[in-house]
């Protein structure tokens, strides 16, 4: 055809007689083609529409598929494929030679090219048999700002590895995956904010055993110390002296010199010198007293004999001796009687300031105090040195910021929370009125363990295997929310990663006093909300999270001294008699009044099982649907970086 036009148009250009025809035969196939161009253009505008969105639909499914497992792989790159496939339908315009071909990038975004081929219809008689369409896509998290506190178990068997080996805290133990899960799940965080400038990302922890550490709150200031009662009950040991003993104190000697009556030989002289004559009197001689009242000592010697008549054996002379009299005056002590095992008032005012103090940790049999009565081990120590305190064996303490709960109540359901559970009451201030409103020192140098059959009292007069200061539960240090430097994703800031770094494992699994302190300090409308609502005209919206994560069951124990006490003793949660597997339904139940508390406050709160099966009340705990079970590292890893990729938002940046 196109020799054709070409020999009509040459025939024209050289007979323009009778032209009307042909011109009229140009004109038509000039309109053919531009109709024919605008038809296959448009045909072509609406495949390449289709195909980006089908390529943006490949690449969001795909992200989405990588938050999941945390790695693009096989079967992310599988769902992104399918989710292509799906949208676009080469049929529509009989595109072919379709390819899309998604990938991942360093700072975790998925990208993608997509063709395809589509035939013309009608610029195909001009010689344009098809068209080639090519569109990108890429699809990444984007970061609004977002407030999460982390409630981590770093308990003993986070020393362990996820299947419960013997690690001691190794390279392969779970404490050190949960490290290296944190350091991942802010860099994921990091690479989702795009806008630097106006998105903050802040953290907070709550690390938990028995107790929480409340230890760093108290140094900066941001928890006052009057919030903690300066005396409290505590399981602990008491001195008993009432045995009187005198402690005498010599004085200095009274010398004067004696001469005997009569004139007496040089034989005689000497024993008089040691009053061994004229009678055995011995030497020294002792008078006064009883104790307490002054005793003497009188001591002799001699000191000359003078000739006067006779000779030899037997001259006469006159005798001279010394005498020495010491008088000892008596002061009461008392002696230690015997060890009482019970509860007592002790003032601890002296350890809220969280500096070095002295605590009695063990007295002799003959230790003496100077007044008669019953000492604690506190009040002893500060006697220490003074004058009639012998015997005592000493350490320093120091309250490392761990507590004791506040009053709380017997209560088994906690749905509703009793209006006596002030241990569960997330916002109220503590009142120096009210000494049921204040948190206690959870002090393991003065709380001593006294046996399972002596639940009042115990008297013993010297310590036993089985009477001594209970062990520390003390996890490391809680921290309020703290902007986290997004600028840089591939460096953790160096104050995280230092943070990171004191996560240890030590203690006993209570997960309700790390709930209820979680809820605490992120509570908007409690004692930490000038933290909690920092800043509100630059961040008037922000999303909030708390990421529950432990490696066990609820495991309170009778024995262990935790921010409730020494539940054998206290029974503060459990009426006296409760056994530790039963204590089990009682924290558990606290523990989801905190959930509901802290998702009340409007938190997700999510849920994370390392090596360990989730529960019924972990799954309850969480908001819906976001309870997780990692059985290794790299599990725990992936689930980390899926929650921050559910924190953030997924979206299409090309």
């Amino acid at each position: 055809m196109r020799a054709s036009m070409r020999s009509l148009i040459g025939n024209l250009s050289r007979d323009t007689a009778g032209t009307t025809l042909g011109i009229a035969l140009a004109t038509i196939i000039l309109l053919v083609s531009l109709v024919g161009s605008g038809t296959d253009m448009a045909r072509a505008y609406m495949t390449k529409t289709s195909l980006q969105s089908a390529c943006d639909a490949g690449v969001l499914a795909g992200r989405k598929a990588m938050a999941t497992s945390g790695t693009f792989g096989t079967a992310e790159t599988a769902k992104a494929n399918k989710m292509f496939n799906f949208n676009f339908n080469p049929l529509a315009t009989n595109s072919n030679t379709i390819s899309f071909t998604p990938v991942s990038s360093s700072t975790g975004a998925v990208s993608a090219t997509a063709t395809t081929k589509m035939p013309t219809v009608i610029m195909g008689i001009f010689g344009f048999k098809s068209i080639t369409l090519t569109v990108a896509c890429s699809a990444e998290l984007q970061m609004a700002s977002a407030d999460v506190m982390f409630v981590l178990d770093t308990t003993g068997s986070m020393a362990d590895t996820p299947s419960n080996g013997y690690s001691n805290s190794g390279p392969d133990s779970k404490i050190v995956g949960l490290r290296t899960a944190i350091r991942n799940f802010y860099t994921t965080v990091a690479n989702a904010v795009t806008d630097k400038t106006n998105t903050r990302i802040r953290f907070g922890f709550v690390p938990f055993t028995a107790t929480v550490n409340l230890g760093g709150l108290v140094a900066a200031g941001q928890i006052p110390s009057t919030y903690f009662a300066a005396t409290q009950p505590f399981q602990t040991a008491l001195a008993y002296f009432n045995t009187p003993v005198y402690v005498g104190t010599a004085g200095s000697p009274v010398n004067s010199v004696e001469t005997y009556g009569s004139n007496i030989t040089q034989t005689q002289c000497n024993s008089y010198g040691t009053n061994s004559y004229p009678s055995n009197g011995g030497n020294p001689v002792t008078g006064g007293g009883p104790a307490p009242a002054d005793t003497t000592s009188t001591s002799y010697s001699y000191r000359s004999w003078s000739k006067v008549s006779g000779s030899g054996s037997n001259a006469l002379g006159t005798c001279l001796r010394n005498k020495a009299v010491t008088t000892t005056s008596y002061v009461t002590r008392y002696q230690f009687t015997n060890w009482i095992f019970k509860a007592a008032t002790l003032n601890i005012s002296a350890f809220k300031n969280l500096s070095n103090q002295t605590v009695v940790t063990n007295i002799a049999s003959n230790a003496t105090v100077p007044t008669a009565g019953t000492y604690d081990m506190v009040a002893l120590a500060a006697l220490n040195g003074t004058a009639g305190v012998t015997g005592l064996t000493t350490a320093t303490a120091n309250w490392d910021g761990c507590i004791e709960e506040r009053q709380t109540v017997q209560n088994l359901a906690m749905s509703p929370v009793p209006s006596g559970a002030k241990d569960l009451d997330i916002d109220a201030v503590p009142t120096n009125t009210d000494a049921t409103t204040q948190w206690k020192l959870n002090l393991n140098d003065v709380e001593w363990y006294r046996g399972s059959t002596n639940v009042t009292s115990r008297t013993e007069t010297s310590l036993q295997g089985d009477t001594y200061r209970v062990s520390s539960q003390c996890p490391p240090k809680a921290m309020l929310f703290t902007e986290v430097d997004t600028t840089n994703p591939s460096v953790v800031p160096t104050w995280l990663d230092n943070y990171v770094n004191t996560l240890v494992a030590s203690g006993s699994t209570y997960h309700d006093i790390g709930m209820i302190w979680g809820a605490r300090l992120g509570s908007p409308t409690g004692i930490f909300q000038t933290n909690v609502n920092a800043d509100p005209t630059k961040y008037p919206s922000v999303s909030r999270h708390i990421i529950f994560m432990t490696d066990g069951l609820m495991a309170p124990t009778t024995t262990a001294y935790s921010a409730y006490g020494q539940e054998l003793y206290d029974n503060r949660v459990a009426p006296s008699g409760t056994s530790s597997s039963t204590l089990v339904n009682y924290h558990n139940n606290r523990f989801l009044a905190a959930c509901t508390k802290a998702k009340n406050l409007g938190y997700t709160v999510w849920v994370i099982g390392f090596g360990t099966s989730l529960t019924t009340q972990m799954t309850s705990c969480a908001t819906s649907g976001r309870a997780y079970q990692a059985n290794d590292t790299t599990a725990l890893n992936n689930t980390f970086k899926y929650i921050a990729g559910q924190v953030a938002d997924l979206r299409i940046n090309k």
